[in-house]
C-alpha cells in the first residue's frame, strides 16, 4: 500500500511523525513524502535523515504550497490496482496500540466493510490547550486568534468517544484528515475535498466513514501556542478552503465558467425511498410527499449548493422550517440526524440528502434555498480542479 505523507515547515514535528512512522510501522508499505515548498531551512535535513534509515520510496519536492500540485502528485503514483492508500499529515505522532502494527489493524477494519471508504485514527485529546492557559502564554493575541491557533472548535474536544468501549470503529463526525486509509475508487467518485466535504460526498454516495478506537494519534497542532506560536493560522485556513467543494465553485466561475451552466436556484427536491425516486405534490414552496408502503430507507433529497458570497462554507440543500412526518411536527425530532444541519431558530437546513425515520406522508415547507452546482465534481481528474486530500 502507498502512504503518502505530506509535510510543509514545522520541523519539530516532522522529525516526531516520521520517528513514530519508522518505528510503529512493521507492515511493508511504500512511504511517499511530499513536501509542499517548506521555507524552513531545517525541513530538508530532518527529510534527508530518514532517506538515509531508508525509510521512502520517493520524495517529491514541490516548488509552491498548492493543494492543486498535491492531487496531481498523489495522482501520479496511484495505479489502477492500489485499491487502498493512505494519506498522513506530518503533525502527526503515532501512539502505540493493542496491535502490532496500526497499518495492518487499519487495512483489516476498512477491509472488513465493503461500505467503509474512509478510515481515520482517534486523537489523544490531552493535547487540547486550555484557554486560560493559552492566554497566558500569548496575551498579546486575540480572543478569536486563541481559540484559531488552539483549535478550541474541533469536534475532538467534546464528542469523541464511542459509547462501547470496545466498539472499534464509531462515527460522531468525519475522520480528521490527519491519518486516514482511504478505498480509492470510492475517493475517485467522490472527488477530492476536505474531509469534512468528502465525508458527506462519500455518504451521500452509499459509502461510510469511521474512527478507529484502537489506533491513536496526537496531533502535534494542538500545541503550535508553544512550539510555533507565530503559525499562520490565517493562511492554513485559506490553504484549508481551497480543498472545498464550495471554494472549487468559486474557482471555476473566476475561471470564466459561465454562471447559467454551472449554477441553478432550482434544488429539485423529492424523496428517495429504497433507491427509488418519489416526487412531491408541489405548490410554491409547499411540498407533499407519499411513502410507498413498506418503505424504509427513506432520505429527502435536492442538489446541492453554497451560499455564495457569504462565509458560510457548508454544502447545503434547502432550509426548512416545517417538516410534518404523518401529521406530526418532527423538524426538531432527535431522530433527525445524519444530513441534517443544527437548528438555527426556525429552520434547519438539510446537506442535499437527509435522512428520515419511517413515515406514510410526508409534507415541507422551504424557506430557503441557495446556488446549486448543476455539475458537480464526479472524479479527481476532472478538468480544471485544483483540490486536495485531508484537512
Amino acid at each position: 500500500m502507498k502512504i503518502f505523507i505530506l509535510c510543509r515547515n514545522r520541523p519539530i514535528y516532522l522529525w516526531a511523525c516520521l520517528d513514530s512512522l519508522f518505528r510503529l510501522t512493521r507492515t511493508a508499505c511504500r512511504f511517499i513524502l511530499i513536501d509542499s515548498a517548506s521555507d524552513d531551512p531545517l525541513v530538508r535535513p530532518v527529510i534527508e535523515g530518514f532517506e538515509r534509515r531508508g525509510m521512502f520510496e520517493s520524495v517529491v519536492w514541490l516548488k509552491r504550497n498548492d493543494a492543486g500540485l498535491v492531487r496531481s502528485t498523489i495522482l501520479d503514483f496511484l495505479r489502477e490496482e492500489d485499491r487502498l492508500f493512505g494519506f498522513i499529515e506530518s503533525d502527526v505522532l503515532l501512539l502505540p496500540g493493542p496491535y502490532e502494527c496500526w497499518l495492518e489493524r487499519m487495512r483489516q477494519l476498512i477491509e472488513l466493510d465493503a461500505k467503509l471508504a474512509m478510515l481515520g485514527s482517534l486523537v489523544d485529546a490531552d493535547d487540547f490547550v486550555p484557554l486560560d492557559v493559552a492566554r497566558r502564554i500569548a496575551p498579546h493575541l486575540s480572543e478569536y486568534e486563541i481559540r484559531d491557533l488552539t483549535h478550541h472548535e474541533d469536534p475532538e474536544r467534546q464528542r469523541h468517544r464511542p459509547v462501547n468501549p470496545d466498539q472499534p470503529i464509531f462515527s460522531p463526525h468525519n475522520p480528521a484528515g490527519r491519518l486516514l486509509i482511504l478505498k480509492t475508487d470510492a475517493v475517485l467518485r467522490a472527488g477530492a475535498a476536505s474531509d469534512f466535504d468528502l465525508h458527506e460526498r462519500l455518504f451521500e454516495l452509499g459509502y461510510t466513514t469511521g474512527i478507529s478506537t484502537e489506533v491513536r494519534h496526537r496531533h502535534l497542532s494542538l500545541m503550535n501556542i508553544y512550539d510555533y506560536p507565530h503559525y499562520d493560522m490565517h493562511k492554513r485556513n485559506e490553504y484549508m478552503y481551497s480543498l472545498t467543494y464550495k471554494a472549487q465553485t468559486e474557482r471555476a466561475l473566476r475561471s470564466g465558467e459561465d454562471a447559467a451552466s454551472l449554477l441553478t436556484k432550482e434544488p429539485d427536491l423529492h424523496l428517495e425511498v429504497d433507491g427509488i425516486r418519489i416526487e412531491p405534490e408541489r405548490g410554491d414552496k409547499n411540498y407533499r410527499f407519499t411513502v410507498p408502503p413498506g418503505g424504509r430507507n427513506i432520505f429527502l433529497v435536492s442538489r446541492k449548493g453554497f451560499a455564495l458570497g457569504s462565509p458560510d462554507r457548508r454544502p447545503l440543500g434547502v432550509a426548512i422550517d416545517r417538516l410534518c412526518l404523518d401529521g406530526r411536527e418532527a423538524l426538531r425530532d432527535s431522530a433527525l440526524v445524519r444530513g441534517w444541519r443544527a437548528d438555527e431558530g426556525g429552520w434547519r437546513w438539510t446537506s442535499g440528502r437527509a435522512e428520515l425515520p419511517s413515515c406514510s406522508t410526508l409534507d415541507v415547507h422551504v424557506v430557503g434555498t441557495v446556488d446549486y452546482v448543476l455539475r458537480p465534481t464526479e472524479g479527481l481528474s476532472a478538468a480544471g480542479l485544483e483540490s486536495g486530500f485531508g484537512a
